[in-house]
């Protein structure tokens, strides 16, 4: 019986979870569009399309982003090195 080679081994574990990454992901950004939807819903707020709700949560996604890393030593004149 014939042994198949480590490197095809490693491609193959490493193809199953980056598609289990992946699967994950979508399903949590699924959820949390879907869900802002329905809040949007609930609240009787009107929109355009669902493009303008994906954009709105792209944009609060990366002023997010952009105010929780503000204080870290990426943005921090102190801690840059002349």
């Amino acid at each position: 019986m014939k042994r198949k080679s480590r490197g095809m081994d490693r491609l193959i574990a490493f193809f199953i979870v980056g598609a289990m990454v992946l699967i994950i992901l979508a399903i949590l950004m699924g959820s949390y569009f879907f869900g802002f939807i329905s809040f949007l819903k609930v609240m009787g707020v009107e929109y355009e399309s669902y493009w303008a709700i994906y954009l709105f949560l792209f944009f609060i996604f990366v002023f997010g982003f952009i105010a929780f890393f503000k204080d870290t030593h990426f943005f921090n004149e102190e801690c840059q090195t002349e």
